[in-house]
């Protein structure tokens, strides 16, 4: 059987078993085979998996010099080398984050987001992560100036990066409220408020990726005290807003609070613009985004109201 034949295979390929044998033919054929290598190495327990990164290593330095010696640049949706070269840089690069090897995680990561120049796989997400772990906020900053792409992972790791450098308290927030208004669902589930889904059948295809971000910007958000203080003020209000908060208690906390800075007529108003919205059958992207904006308005008062 040719490897065409068998890449062909391995495309259809549904079970482990069969990903497997056909990743076990192809290095039958070439023992440097990329696709065998990944093939058998997407099969194995999470242990054997951390225990093999170097087959990840052999197959991004082979898949590499195929797609490099292409005669044109290969399109990432349209081309199975291209998808190959980012799949394995993907899960290498994660691996590595996940076991703490940062600097090499890194160096993966530059790659990946390098030549994923649009955003078909989560490069963006590894990247920023990555140098969040590593405190490198100045390079983050400067990387999102580069960068063609936005992201929620990167707008996320700009408000940390500037609430790090010392950057003005309102700098600070409208970088975070941004952050935010990309994927206003994220930081309820960074904060528990909601809880994280147990099980990848449990996530519905529309929280996918709301998922995924939060659970790389969980620990680099509850990182300290002042992160979770940045995060928790617009959060809770937004969710108060919204009707995104379930539980009773935080709810009378928050309204006892809110009554306490003297925001309380001005959360109440704001709350019932969004209602009348709903009732009108608003896009809930507008309803977001205007309840977002009452939030911050809302979150500058509380923050005056506080003393020095």
């Amino acid at each position: 059987m040719t490897t065409e034949t068998l890449l062909e295979k391995l495309d259809k390929a549904e079970t482990d078993e069969e990903i497997r044998e056909i990743g076990e033919q192809l290095l039958e054929q070439d023992s440097s085979s990329p696709y065998g290598k990944l093939a058998v190495w997407e099969t194995m327990e999470y242990e054997d998996c951390v225990e093999n990164l170097d087959m990840l290593r052999e197959a991004l330095d082979s898949i590499r010099a195929v797609v490099d010696a292409k005669a044109e640049p290969a399109v990432i949706d349209e081309d199975r080398d291209a998808q190959v070269y980012c799949t394995v840089m993907m899960n290498l690069g994660y691996s590595l984050l996940a076991e703490g090897e940062h600097e090499e995680a890194l160096e993966v990561a530059r790659e990946f987001a390098n030549f994923d120049d649009e955003g078909y796989f989560p490069s963006r997400t590894l990247l920023y992560r990555c140098m969040l772990d590593m405190q490198m906020y100045r390079e983050i900053l400067d990387t999102l100036e580069a960068d063609p792409l936005e992201s929620v992972v990167g707008e996320h790791a700009r408000a940390i990066a500037k609430l790090e450098m010392d950057y003005d308290d309102g700098e600070v927030r409208d970088a975070l409220n941004y952050a935010i208004s990309l994927a206003p669902d994220v930081p309820f589930f960074i904060l528990n408020i909601w809880d994280m889904p147990e099980a990848d059948e449990d996530i519905d295809e529309d929280m996918e990726d709301v998922v995924n971000y939060a659970t790389y910007l969980a620990e680099p958000w509850c990182a300290s005290d002042k992160r979770l203080g940045l995060l928790s003020v617009p959060t809770f209000l937004f969710g108060y807003l919204t009707e995104r908060l379930e539980d009773e208690k935080d709810i009378n906390l928050l309204t006892e609070g809110y009554e306490s800075a003297g925001v309380l007529e001005d959360v109440e108003a704001a709350k019932k613009s969004i209602e009348e919205m709903s009732e009108e059958s608003r896009d809930p992207e507008e309803i977001d985004a205007f309840a977002l904006g009452e939030a911050a308005s809302i979150t500058e008062k509380i923050l005056a109201s506080q003393p020095e």
